[in-house]
Protein backbone atom coordinates (compact mmCIF):
# COMPACT_ATOMS: atom_id res chain seq x y z
CA UNK A 1 0.00 0.00 0.00
CA UNK A 2 2.81 2.41 0.92
CA UNK A 3 4.70 1.61 -2.30
CA UNK A 4 1.56 2.18 -4.39
CA UNK A 5 0.89 5.50 -2.65
CA UNK A 6 4.48 6.65 -3.23
CA UNK A 7 4.29 5.64 -6.90
CA UNK A 8 1.04 7.54 -7.44
CA UNK A 9 2.37 10.66 -5.69
CA UNK A 10 5.44 10.58 -7.91
CA UNK A 11 3.24 10.19 -11.00
CA UNK A 12 1.06 13.12 -9.92
CA UNK A 13 4.15 15.30 -9.76
CA UNK A 14 5.31 14.08 -13.19
CA UNK A 15 1.86 14.77 -14.66
CA UNK A 16 2.02 18.38 -13.48
CA UNK A 17 5.74 19.06 -13.82
CA UNK A 18 7.67 16.16 -15.37
CA UNK A 19 8.88 15.35 -18.91
CA UNK A 20 5.85 15.07 -21.18
CA UNK A 21 6.69 12.19 -23.55
CA UNK A 22 8.20 10.09 -20.78
CA UNK A 23 5.15 10.61 -18.56
CA UNK A 24 2.77 9.78 -21.42
CA UNK A 25 4.65 6.54 -22.03
CA UNK A 26 4.89 5.65 -18.33
CA UNK A 27 1.14 6.16 -17.99
CA UNK A 28 0.41 4.65 -21.39
CA UNK A 29 2.16 1.28 -21.33
CA UNK A 30 -0.21 -0.25 -18.74
CA UNK A 31 -3.16 1.05 -20.80
CA UNK A 32 -1.71 -0.52 -23.96
CA UNK A 33 -1.33 -3.85 -22.18
CA UNK A 34 -4.78 -3.50 -20.60
CA UNK A 35 -6.43 -2.80 -23.96
CA UNK A 36 -4.45 -5.54 -25.67
CA UNK A 37 -5.85 -7.84 -23.01
CA UNK A 38 -9.32 -6.42 -23.65
CA UNK A 39 -8.91 -7.28 -27.32
CA UNK A 40 -8.36 -10.89 -26.29
CA UNK A 41 -12.02 -11.06 -25.26
CA UNK A 42 -13.07 -10.64 -28.88
CA UNK A 43 -10.09 -12.40 -30.42
CA UNK A 44 -10.51 -15.51 -28.27
CA UNK A 45 -14.26 -15.55 -29.02
CA UNK A 46 -13.56 -15.16 -32.74
CA UNK A 47 -10.89 -17.84 -32.72
CA UNK A 48 -13.05 -20.49 -31.05
CA UNK A 49 -16.28 -19.55 -32.84
CA UNK A 50 -14.37 -19.66 -36.14
CA UNK A 51 -13.91 -23.39 -35.49
CA UNK A 52 -17.69 -23.72 -35.70
CA UNK A 53 -18.14 -21.67 -38.89
CA UNK A 54 -18.83 -18.25 -40.38
CA UNK A 55 -22.40 -18.09 -39.03
CA UNK A 56 -21.09 -18.45 -35.47
CA UNK A 57 -18.45 -15.75 -36.13
CA UNK A 58 -21.11 -13.45 -37.58
CA UNK A 59 -23.41 -13.64 -34.53
CA UNK A 60 -21.25 -11.52 -32.15
CA UNK A 61 -20.31 -9.26 -35.07
CA UNK A 62 -23.89 -8.26 -35.83
CA UNK A 63 -24.87 -8.40 -32.15
CA UNK A 64 -22.19 -6.11 -30.77
CA UNK A 65 -23.55 -2.84 -32.30
CA UNK A 66 -26.89 -3.52 -30.59
CA UNK A 67 -25.13 -4.09 -27.25
CA UNK A 68 -22.98 -1.01 -27.75
CA UNK A 69 -26.09 1.07 -28.46
CA UNK A 70 -27.13 0.60 -24.83
CA UNK A 71 -23.79 0.40 -23.04
CA UNK A 72 -22.62 3.59 -24.78
CA UNK A 73 -24.32 5.61 -22.05
CA UNK A 74 -22.25 3.72 -19.51
CA UNK A 75 -19.09 4.69 -21.35
CA UNK A 76 -20.28 8.29 -21.36
CA UNK A 77 -20.82 8.41 -17.62
CA UNK A 78 -17.45 6.76 -17.02
CA UNK A 79 -15.95 9.72 -18.90
CA UNK A 80 -17.56 11.96 -16.27
CA UNK A 81 -15.77 9.87 -13.65
CA UNK A 82 -12.28 10.27 -15.09
CA UNK A 83 -12.86 13.99 -15.75
CA UNK A 84 -14.13 14.75 -12.24
CA UNK A 85 -11.54 12.63 -10.44
CA UNK A 86 -8.59 13.94 -12.49
CA UNK A 87 -9.59 17.60 -12.11
CA UNK A 88 -10.21 17.29 -8.35
CA UNK A 89 -6.89 15.46 -8.02
CA UNK A 90 -5.10 18.23 -9.91
CA UNK A 91 -6.80 20.80 -7.69
CA UNK A 92 -5.47 18.96 -4.60
CA UNK A 93 -8.82 17.70 -3.25
CA UNK A 94 -8.65 13.94 -2.60
CA UNK A 95 -11.85 14.14 -0.54
CA UNK A 96 -13.87 15.42 -3.49
CA UNK A 97 -12.19 12.86 -5.75
CA UNK A 98 -13.50 10.11 -3.42
CA UNK A 99 -16.97 11.64 -3.40
CA UNK A 100 -17.03 11.86 -7.18
CA UNK A 101 -15.94 8.23 -7.47
CA UNK A 102 -18.69 6.97 -5.18
CA UNK A 103 -21.36 8.99 -6.97
CA UNK A 104 -20.27 7.73 -10.40
CA UNK A 105 -20.29 4.09 -9.22
CA UNK A 106 -23.83 4.41 -7.83
CA UNK A 107 -25.15 6.34 -10.80
CA UNK A 108 -23.78 3.82 -13.29
CA UNK A 109 -25.10 0.86 -11.31
CA UNK A 110 -28.64 2.27 -11.24
CA UNK A 111 -28.58 3.22 -14.92
CA UNK A 112 -27.20 -0.20 -15.93
CA UNK A 113 -30.17 -2.03 -14.38
CA UNK A 114 -32.58 0.11 -16.40
CA UNK A 115 -30.60 -0.25 -19.64
CA UNK A 116 -30.26 -4.00 -19.13
CA UNK A 117 -34.04 -4.44 -19.03
CA UNK A 118 -34.58 -2.18 -22.05
CA UNK A 119 -31.90 -3.90 -24.13
CA UNK A 120 -33.22 -7.38 -23.38
CA UNK A 121 -36.70 -6.37 -24.56
CA UNK A 122 -35.91 -4.45 -27.74
CA UNK A 123 -33.13 -6.75 -29.03
CA UNK A 124 -35.28 -8.78 -31.51
CA UNK A 125 -36.74 -5.68 -33.13
CA UNK A 126 -33.35 -4.05 -33.54
CA UNK A 127 -31.82 -7.14 -35.13
CA UNK A 128 -34.67 -7.78 -37.55
CA UNK A 129 -36.01 -4.34 -38.44
CA UNK A 130 -33.10 -1.95 -38.09
CA UNK A 131 -30.21 -4.20 -39.05
CA UNK A 132 -31.79 -6.76 -41.37
CA UNK A 133 -29.68 -9.57 -39.90
CA UNK A 134 -29.54 -12.67 -42.17
CA UNK A 135 -32.05 -15.29 -41.05
CA UNK A 136 -29.42 -17.96 -40.45
CA UNK A 137 -27.53 -15.61 -38.09
CA UNK A 138 -30.52 -14.11 -36.21
CA UNK A 139 -31.17 -16.82 -33.54
CA UNK A 140 -27.53 -17.00 -32.47
CA UNK A 141 -27.12 -13.20 -32.47
CA UNK A 142 -30.25 -12.81 -30.31
CA UNK A 143 -29.04 -15.35 -27.74
CA UNK A 144 -25.63 -13.68 -27.61
CA UNK A 145 -26.82 -10.14 -26.96
CA UNK A 146 -29.52 -11.13 -24.46
CA UNK A 147 -26.95 -12.87 -22.28
CA UNK A 148 -24.69 -9.83 -22.51
CA UNK A 149 -27.57 -7.52 -21.53
CA UNK A 150 -28.40 -9.70 -18.52
CA UNK A 151 -24.85 -9.15 -17.23
CA UNK A 152 -24.76 -5.43 -17.96
CA UNK A 153 -24.65 -4.18 -14.32
CA UNK A 154 -21.50 -6.20 -13.67
CA UNK A 155 -19.88 -4.77 -16.79
CA UNK A 156 -20.79 -1.18 -15.86
CA UNK A 157 -19.11 -1.48 -12.46
CA UNK A 158 -15.91 -2.56 -14.16
CA UNK A 159 -16.09 0.33 -16.67
CA UNK A 160 -16.52 2.80 -13.82
CA UNK A 161 -13.65 1.36 -11.77
CA UNK A 162 -11.25 1.50 -14.71
CA UNK A 163 -12.02 5.16 -15.46
CA UNK A 164 -11.99 6.35 -11.85
CA UNK A 165 -8.63 4.79 -11.01
CA UNK A 166 -7.08 6.16 -14.18
CA UNK A 167 -8.30 9.61 -13.16
CA UNK A 168 -5.78 9.69 -10.31
CA UNK A 169 -3.00 8.45 -12.60
CA UNK A 170 -3.00 4.77 -11.53
CA UNK A 171 -2.91 2.82 -14.79
CA UNK A 172 -1.35 -0.35 -13.39
CA UNK A 173 -4.20 -1.50 -11.11
CA UNK A 174 -6.82 -1.51 -13.94
CA UNK A 175 -4.31 -3.45 -16.06
CA UNK A 176 -3.92 -6.13 -13.38
CA UNK A 177 -7.68 -6.44 -12.84
CA UNK A 178 -8.24 -6.64 -16.60
CA UNK A 179 -5.56 -9.33 -16.85
CA UNK A 180 -7.30 -11.46 -14.23
CA UNK A 181 -10.58 -11.07 -16.10
CA UNK A 182 -9.04 -12.04 -19.44
CA UNK A 183 -7.44 -15.15 -17.96
CA UNK A 184 -10.87 -16.17 -16.67
CA UNK A 185 -12.35 -15.58 -20.15
CA UNK A 186 -9.61 -17.61 -21.87
CA UNK A 187 -10.32 -20.54 -19.57
CA UNK A 188 -14.10 -20.28 -19.78
CA UNK A 189 -14.46 -19.74 -23.55
CA UNK A 190 -13.58 -23.21 -24.90
CA UNK A 191 -15.20 -24.86 -21.87
CA UNK A 192 -18.57 -23.16 -22.39
CA UNK A 193 -18.50 -23.04 -26.21
CA UNK A 194 -17.66 -26.73 -26.78
CA UNK A 195 -18.44 -28.26 -23.38
CA UNK A 196 -16.43 -30.67 -21.29
CA UNK A 197 -17.61 -33.48 -19.02
CA UNK A 198 -20.85 -32.48 -17.37
CA UNK A 199 -20.67 -28.95 -18.85
CA UNK A 200 -22.73 -28.86 -22.08
CA UNK A 201 -21.43 -27.12 -25.19
CA UNK A 202 -23.40 -23.89 -25.69
CA UNK A 203 -21.76 -22.47 -28.82
CA UNK A 204 -22.36 -18.73 -29.25
CA UNK A 205 -24.27 -18.59 -25.95
CA UNK A 206 -21.21 -20.02 -24.21
CA UNK A 207 -19.01 -17.24 -25.58
CA UNK A 208 -21.44 -14.62 -24.23
CA UNK A 209 -21.70 -16.32 -20.83
CA UNK A 210 -17.91 -16.54 -20.57
CA UNK A 211 -17.69 -12.79 -21.17
CA UNK A 212 -20.29 -11.99 -18.50
CA UNK A 213 -18.74 -14.27 -15.89
CA UNK A 214 -15.20 -12.99 -16.48
CA UNK A 215 -16.33 -9.33 -16.39
CA UNK A 216 -18.31 -10.11 -13.26
CA UNK A 217 -15.23 -11.46 -11.50
CA UNK A 218 -13.40 -8.23 -12.38
CA UNK A 219 -16.24 -6.14 -10.95
CA UNK A 220 -16.23 -8.03 -7.65
CA UNK A 221 -12.48 -7.50 -7.35
CA UNK A 222 -12.88 -3.81 -8.26
CA UNK A 223 -15.47 -3.19 -5.53
CA UNK A 224 -13.24 -4.88 -2.97
CA UNK A 225 -10.26 -2.71 -3.92
CA UNK A 226 -12.24 0.54 -3.85
CA UNK A 227 -13.51 -0.12 -0.31
CA UNK A 228 -10.34 -1.74 1.05
CA UNK A 229 -8.24 1.41 1.37
CA UNK A 230 -5.49 -0.16 -0.75
CA UNK A 231 -5.91 2.46 -3.50
CA UNK A 232 -5.68 6.23 -3.64
CA UNK A 233 -9.48 6.24 -4.02
CA UNK A 234 -11.02 4.94 -0.80
CA UNK A 235 -14.81 4.60 -0.81
CA UNK A 236 -17.19 4.35 2.13
CA UNK A 237 -20.87 3.44 2.01
CA UNK A 238 -21.83 7.09 2.55
CA UNK A 239 -20.12 7.98 -0.73
CA UNK A 240 -22.62 5.81 -2.60
CA UNK A 241 -25.71 7.76 -1.51
CA UNK A 242 -26.61 9.79 -4.60
CA UNK A 243 -26.72 13.57 -4.13
CA UNK A 244 -28.35 15.99 -6.52
CA UNK A 245 -25.33 18.31 -6.94
CA UNK A 246 -23.12 15.39 -7.96
CA UNK A 247 -25.76 13.85 -10.21
CA UNK A 248 -26.04 17.18 -12.02
CA UNK A 249 -22.28 17.24 -12.62
CA UNK A 250 -22.27 13.62 -13.82
CA UNK A 251 -25.13 14.35 -16.23
CA UNK A 252 -23.62 17.64 -17.37
CA UNK A 253 -20.30 16.02 -18.26
CA UNK A 254 -21.38 12.46 -18.96
CA UNK A 255 -24.61 12.93 -20.93
CA UNK A 256 -23.06 14.64 -23.99
CA UNK A 257 -20.37 11.98 -24.02
CA UNK A 258 -23.02 9.28 -23.69
CA UNK A 259 -25.03 10.80 -26.53
CA UNK A 260 -21.90 10.89 -28.68
CA UNK A 261 -21.22 7.25 -27.85
CA UNK A 262 -24.86 6.39 -28.53
CA UNK A 263 -24.58 8.15 -31.88
CA UNK A 264 -21.54 6.00 -32.59
CA UNK A 265 -23.57 2.95 -31.65
CA UNK A 266 -26.53 3.97 -33.85
CA UNK A 267 -24.12 4.56 -36.71
CA UNK A 268 -22.59 1.12 -36.10
CA UNK A 269 -26.04 -0.50 -36.08
CA UNK A 270 -27.01 1.23 -39.33
CA UNK A 271 -23.66 0.38 -40.91
CA UNK A 272 -24.00 -3.24 -39.83
CA UNK A 273 -27.43 -3.22 -41.47
CA UNK A 274 -25.86 -2.10 -44.76
CA UNK A 275 -23.13 -4.73 -44.55
CA UNK A 276 -25.64 -7.45 -43.65
CA UNK A 277 -27.48 -6.79 -46.91
CA UNK A 278 -24.31 -7.70 -48.80
CA UNK A 279 -24.21 -11.22 -47.32
CA UNK A 280 -22.47 -13.39 -44.76
CA UNK A 281 -19.06 -13.13 -46.46
CA UNK A 282 -19.10 -9.33 -46.12
CA UNK A 283 -20.22 -9.58 -42.49
CA UNK A 284 -17.49 -12.09 -41.65
CA UNK A 285 -14.80 -10.06 -43.44
CA UNK A 286 -15.85 -6.90 -41.62
CA UNK A 287 -16.10 -8.66 -38.25
CA UNK A 288 -12.65 -10.23 -38.40
CA UNK A 289 -11.17 -7.08 -39.97
CA UNK A 290 -12.51 -4.95 -37.14
CA UNK A 291 -10.89 -7.22 -34.60
CA UNK A 292 -7.56 -6.79 -36.37
CA UNK A 293 -8.09 -3.01 -36.56
CA UNK A 294 -8.70 -2.95 -32.81
CA UNK A 295 -5.12 -4.11 -32.34
CA UNK A 296 -4.10 -0.76 -33.85
CA UNK A 297 -6.60 0.98 -31.62
CA UNK A 298 -4.63 -0.36 -28.65
CA UNK A 299 -1.92 2.15 -29.58
CA UNK A 300 -4.52 4.95 -29.76
CA UNK A 301 -5.91 4.09 -26.33
CA UNK A 302 -2.37 3.86 -25.00
CA UNK A 303 -2.11 7.62 -25.55
CA UNK A 304 -5.77 8.64 -25.26
CA UNK A 305 -6.33 7.44 -21.69
CA UNK A 306 -3.19 9.01 -20.15
CA UNK A 307 -3.86 12.15 -22.20
CA UNK A 308 -7.31 12.49 -20.57
CA UNK A 309 -5.72 12.14 -17.12
CA UNK A 310 -2.86 14.56 -17.82
CA UNK A 311 -5.14 17.18 -19.38
CA UNK A 312 -7.63 16.86 -16.51
CA UNK A 313 -5.05 17.24 -13.76
CA UNK A 314 -3.26 20.16 -15.44
CA UNK A 315 -6.51 21.98 -16.15
CA UNK A 316 -7.54 21.32 -12.54
CA UNK A 317 -4.22 22.89 -11.46
CA UNK A 318 -4.86 25.81 -13.86
CA UNK A 319 -1.78 25.03 -15.96
CA UNK A 320 -3.23 25.57 -19.44
CA UNK A 321 0.06 26.12 -21.30
CA UNK A 322 1.45 22.76 -20.14
CA UNK A 323 -1.83 21.06 -21.06
CA UNK A 324 -1.52 22.43 -24.59
CA UNK A 325 2.07 21.19 -24.89
CA UNK A 326 1.02 17.73 -23.68
CA UNK A 327 -1.68 17.49 -26.34
CA UNK A 328 0.61 18.53 -29.20
CA UNK A 329 3.29 16.02 -28.21
CA UNK A 330 0.65 13.28 -28.07
CA UNK A 331 -0.60 14.14 -31.58
CA UNK A 332 2.86 13.79 -33.10
CA UNK A 333 3.65 10.52 -31.35
CA UNK A 334 0.26 9.01 -32.26
CA UNK A 335 0.36 9.89 -35.96
CA UNK A 336 3.85 8.48 -36.49
CA UNK A 337 3.05 5.26 -34.58
CA UNK A 338 -0.22 4.62 -36.41
CA UNK A 339 1.24 5.15 -39.89
CA UNK A 340 3.95 2.59 -39.04
CA UNK A 341 1.47 0.04 -37.67
CA UNK A 342 -0.92 0.52 -40.60
CA UNK A 343 1.88 -0.29 -43.04
CA UNK A 344 2.80 -3.42 -41.07
CA UNK A 345 -0.80 -4.72 -40.96
CA UNK A 346 -1.27 -3.93 -44.66
CA UNK A 347 1.69 -6.15 -45.56
CA UNK A 348 0.42 -9.00 -43.34
CA UNK A 349 -3.32 -8.64 -43.96
CA UNK A 350 -3.95 -12.03 -45.62
CA UNK A 351 -1.97 -14.13 -43.10
CA UNK A 352 -3.70 -12.27 -40.28
CA UNK A 353 -7.13 -13.19 -41.65
CA UNK A 354 -5.97 -16.77 -42.11
CA UNK A 355 -5.40 -17.05 -38.35
CA UNK A 356 -9.13 -16.67 -37.72
CA UNK A 357 -10.79 -18.46 -40.63
CA UNK A 358 -9.80 -20.73 -43.54
CA UNK A 359 -12.53 -19.60 -45.96
CA UNK A 360 -10.68 -18.18 -49.05
CA UNK A 361 -13.61 -15.94 -49.99
CA UNK A 362 -13.71 -14.30 -46.56
CA UNK A 363 -9.90 -13.90 -46.50
CA UNK A 364 -9.89 -12.13 -49.87
CA UNK A 365 -12.82 -9.87 -48.93
CA UNK A 366 -11.11 -9.03 -45.64
CA UNK A 367 -7.81 -8.20 -47.34
CA UNK A 368 -9.70 -5.79 -49.61
CA UNK A 369 -11.33 -4.16 -46.58
CA UNK A 370 -8.01 -3.60 -44.81
CA UNK A 371 -6.32 -2.40 -47.99
CA UNK A 372 -8.79 0.49 -48.24
CA UNK A 373 -9.58 1.29 -44.61
CA UNK A 374 -6.20 1.03 -42.89
CA UNK A 375 -4.89 4.37 -44.13
CA UNK A 376 -7.60 6.32 -42.30
CA UNK A 377 -6.51 5.03 -38.87
CA UNK A 378 -3.91 7.82 -38.22
CA UNK A 379 -6.69 10.39 -38.74
CA UNK A 380 -8.97 8.45 -36.40
CA UNK A 381 -6.14 8.76 -33.87
CA UNK A 382 -6.26 12.56 -34.21
CA UNK A 383 -10.01 12.50 -33.60
CA UNK A 384 -9.68 10.20 -30.59
CA UNK A 385 -6.91 12.26 -28.96
CA UNK A 386 -8.87 15.49 -29.51
CA UNK A 387 -11.84 13.87 -27.78
CA UNK A 388 -9.56 12.99 -24.86
CA UNK A 389 -8.36 16.59 -24.60
CA UNK A 390 -11.90 17.96 -24.39
CA UNK A 391 -13.15 15.20 -22.10
CA UNK A 392 -10.23 15.58 -19.72
CA UNK A 393 -11.29 19.15 -19.00
CA UNK A 394 -14.98 18.21 -18.88
CA UNK A 395 -15.97 19.78 -22.21
CA UNK A 396 -17.83 16.84 -23.71
CA UNK A 397 -20.09 18.53 -26.28
CA UNK A 398 -17.44 18.93 -29.02
CA UNK A 399 -16.56 15.20 -28.93
CA UNK A 400 -20.29 14.45 -29.05
CA UNK A 401 -20.76 16.60 -32.15
CA UNK A 402 -17.71 15.12 -33.88
CA UNK A 403 -18.84 11.56 -33.10
CA UNK A 404 -22.30 12.16 -34.51
CA UNK A 405 -20.95 13.78 -37.68
CA UNK A 406 -18.41 11.01 -38.18
CA UNK A 407 -20.79 8.10 -37.83
CA UNK A 408 -24.11 9.11 -39.33
CA UNK A 409 -23.79 11.61 -42.23
CA UNK A 410 -20.22 10.65 -43.13
CA UNK A 411 -19.82 6.96 -42.41
CA UNK A 412 -23.35 5.64 -42.93
CA UNK A 413 -24.40 8.26 -45.48
CA UNK A 414 -21.41 7.98 -47.80
CA UNK A 415 -21.28 4.18 -47.46
CA UNK A 416 -24.93 3.91 -48.49
CA UNK A 417 -24.53 6.24 -51.46
CA UNK A 418 -21.45 4.45 -52.80
CA UNK A 419 -22.46 0.86 -52.05
CA UNK A 420 -25.99 0.76 -53.43
CA UNK A 421 -25.90 2.96 -56.50
CA UNK A 422 -27.97 5.83 -55.13
CA UNK A 423 -25.82 8.40 -56.97
CA UNK A 424 -25.21 6.26 -60.03
CA UNK A 425 -22.21 4.50 -58.45
CA UNK A 426 -22.65 0.92 -57.28
CA UNK A 427 -19.42 -0.23 -55.64
CA UNK A 428 -20.88 -2.87 -53.31
CA UNK A 429 -18.56 -3.70 -50.42
CA UNK A 430 -15.89 -1.32 -51.74
CA UNK A 431 -18.40 1.49 -51.30
CA UNK A 432 -18.75 0.58 -47.64
CA UNK A 433 -15.00 0.48 -47.12
CA UNK A 434 -14.55 3.85 -48.86
CA UNK A 435 -17.26 5.34 -46.64
CA UNK A 436 -15.39 4.16 -43.57
CA UNK A 437 -12.16 5.68 -44.85
CA UNK A 438 -13.78 9.03 -45.66
CA UNK A 439 -15.44 9.38 -42.26
CA UNK A 440 -12.15 8.98 -40.36
CA UNK A 441 -10.19 11.26 -42.68
CA UNK A 442 -12.68 14.13 -42.57
CA UNK A 443 -13.33 14.00 -38.82
CA UNK A 444 -9.59 13.91 -38.11
CA UNK A 445 -9.14 17.24 -39.91
CA UNK A 446 -12.23 18.62 -38.17
CA UNK A 447 -11.02 17.52 -34.74
CA UNK A 448 -7.58 19.10 -34.99
CA UNK A 449 -9.12 22.38 -36.17
CA UNK A 450 -11.41 22.38 -33.13
CA UNK A 451 -8.47 21.70 -30.81
CA UNK A 452 -6.68 24.78 -32.16
CA UNK A 453 -9.58 27.02 -31.02
CA UNK A 454 -8.50 26.43 -27.38
CA UNK A 455 -12.08 26.26 -26.04
CA UNK A 456 -11.15 23.19 -23.98
CA UNK A 457 -8.83 25.04 -21.57
CA UNK A 458 -11.38 26.11 -18.92
CA UNK A 459 -12.03 24.11 -15.73
CA UNK A 460 -15.49 22.62 -15.25
CA UNK A 461 -15.32 21.22 -11.71
CA UNK A 462 -17.20 22.51 -8.69
CA UNK A 463 -15.50 22.12 -5.32
CA UNK A 464 -17.50 21.01 -2.30
CA UNK A 465 -16.48 22.22 1.14
CA UNK A 466 -15.12 19.51 3.42
CA UNK A 467 -16.98 18.56 6.58
CA UNK A 468 -14.04 19.83 8.64
CA UNK A 469 -14.11 23.27 7.03
CA UNK A 470 -17.86 23.55 7.44
CA UNK A 471 -17.67 22.72 11.15
CA UNK A 472 -14.80 25.15 11.80
CA UNK A 473 -16.45 28.04 9.93
CA UNK A 474 -20.21 27.81 10.61
CA UNK A 475 -20.81 31.42 9.65
CA UNK A 476 -19.68 30.87 6.06
CA UNK A 477 -22.23 30.15 3.37
CA UNK A 478 -22.44 26.45 2.43
CA UNK A 479 -23.46 27.22 -1.12
CA UNK A 480 -21.15 25.43 -3.54
CA UNK A 481 -18.82 27.85 -5.34
CA UNK A 482 -18.17 27.36 -9.04
CA UNK A 483 -14.46 27.50 -9.62
CA UNK A 484 -14.89 27.38 -13.37
CA UNK A 485 -16.82 30.65 -13.41
CA UNK A 486 -18.98 29.55 -16.31
CA UNK A 487 -21.21 26.88 -17.68
CA UNK A 488 -19.83 23.52 -18.76
CA UNK A 489 -19.31 24.18 -22.46
CA UNK A 490 -19.16 27.50 -24.20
Amino acid sequence: MKETSTRIERLKDDILNGPIIKTLLVLGWPVIISNALQMLYNLVDTYWLGKIGKVAVSAPTVGFPVVFLLISLGFGFSIAGVSLVSQHTGAGSSENANKAAGQVISFMLVSSVVLSAIGYGIAPGLLRTLMGVPEEVFPKALIYIRIIFAGLPLMFVFFAFRSLIRGIGDMITPMLVTGASVIANILLDPLLIFGFGIVPGMGVAGAALATVLSRGSASVLAIYLLFSGRLEIHLHLRNLILKLRWVKQILRIGLPSGIGQAGTAVGSVLLMGLISRLGVVAVSAYGIGQRIIRLLNVAIWGLASPLTTMIGQNIGAENESRASSIAKRAYGLSFFTLVTLALLVFLLRRPLFGVFIDDPEVIEAGARFLGIFLWSIPFFGVFRLTSSVFRGSGHTRPPMIMSLVRLIPLRVGISYLLAFGVVGVNLGTDGIWLGLFTSNFVVGIMAFSWFLTGTWKERTIEEEESEETMSEEPTESTETPELSGSSLDQ
